[in-house]
């Protein structure tokens, strides 16, 4: 698939590399409005000087494409979307989707319209851990999930952007672990409420740390807890969950899968395929081999789906929700820790805003 990469800063930088180097892509064009930028990133690929431009505009004039990967500030996603569509090209757009729940599904409508395909690049969906706890939760190893405890720990040195946000752990970080609830647990939350705060070494102006609880209609629970300032020790990037089940827990934290059976366990413990007998009636499950992972899996998953004429995991419409719930979260805040009736917010908004800080 020949792919337009709009957007070459800190993250778009690495987003090039994988374009270039994926057997499923091929770089066409870079744009940014930053010549020095576009230079830089143009020489680090090797794409020659007359495949590189300062606007979308003059890219689709000078190269033939099928899809534009969207890596601006978060602000400017739907105006660029908009204009890729309109040139006939698939999209791929960096989490996340865009500032406001009614912004990103005028996105989704005008695919729709156009007949092409939007996929939001949540790319830790593609990593061999939560592929694991996906299919063991599909294949009805924990029976239905009623509690998750999630907990997530780093202190990376950002600076920039991240260190003005309102709210930089619940909108840049925590829409992969609120992403992973839906798409990878499975659970569609009813209810939001969340309290964030800065400890006293913090070096953001808004709360780098959170709590936040989820509830659905049908009383499964789950807390989050969340810091990008937190003292050791920390948890992996995906953090560190329990999932409760009627029939038995799943332990997944340092990137190793337990499963607790609460029953049976002789049935569960003499064979389980993919998994080992540890102590205690613990079996260790053999993470899920994944060909090709996080960036380079969610490039696969998109013209895989685009190709075969279907919607990729994480397609425009079904990321719409994810992003709700970070909106919701930070709204809850916002209100001193309020209960968010979800669906009732994520409707409001599609239709008249809801701003990422």
């Amino acid at each position: 698939m020949r792919v337009i990469q709009i957007g070459l800063g800190f993250w778009g930088n690495g987003w090039s590399g994988v374009i270039a180097n994926s057997p499923w892509t091929e770089l066409v064009a870079l744009v940014d409005l930053n010549e020095q930028t576009l230079n830089t990133v143009g020489d680090s690929v090797g794409l020659p000087h007359d495949r590189r431009f300062t606007s979308l505009a003059e890219a689709l004039s000078n190269v033939e494409a099928d899809a534009a990967l969207i890596v601006v500030p978060p602000e400017a996603h739907e105006a660029v979307a908009l204009e890729a569509l309109e040139a006939g090209l698939h999209c791929m757009i960096e989490k996340p989707f865009a500032p406001t729940l009614s912004s990103s599904n005028r996105i989704v409508e005008k695919a729709e319209q156009a007949g092409r395909y939007i996929m939001v690049t949540q790319s830790f969906r593609f990593r061999r851990g939560p592929r694991t706890v996906k299919r063991l939760i599909e294949e009805g190893a924990v029976g239905k999930i009623e509690t998750i405890y999630g907990r997530f720990r780093k202190a990376p040195p950002f600076t920039g952007f991240r260190t003005e946000m309102e709210e930089p752990l619940i909108v840049d970080m925590a829409i992969h672990h609120f992403d992973y609830i839906r798409g990878i647990f499975g659970v569609e939350p009813d209810w939001v409420r969340a309290r964030s705060y800065n400890p006293s070494w913090t070096w953001y102006k808004g709360n780098a740390s959170a709590f936040v609880e989820f509830e659905t209609n049908d009383g499964t629970m789950i807390s989050y807890t969340g810091s990008w300032v937190s003292r050791r020790p920390h948890t992996t990037w995906d953090g560190a969950w329990e999932i409760h089940g009627t029939h038995a827990s799943i332990l997944w934290d340092e990137n190793r899968v337990l499963l607790y059976p609460h029953g049976n366990i002789i049935g569960e413990t003499v064979f389980k395929a993919r998994t080992l007998e540890m102590s205690d009636d613990i079996l260790e499950v053999t993470l899920d081999p994944v060909e090709e992972e996080e960036r380079l899996g969610t490039v696969k998953e998109f013209v895989t789906a685009v190709k075969a004429n279907k919607l990729p995991e994480t397609h425009g419409k079904d990321n719409l929700r994810s992003l709700g719930l970070v909106l919701a979260a930070v709204e809850s805040t916002k209100r001193g820790g309020e209960k968010i009736d979800f669906n009732q917010f994520y409707n409001t908004h599609i239709l008249k805003g809801g701003v990422l800080q």
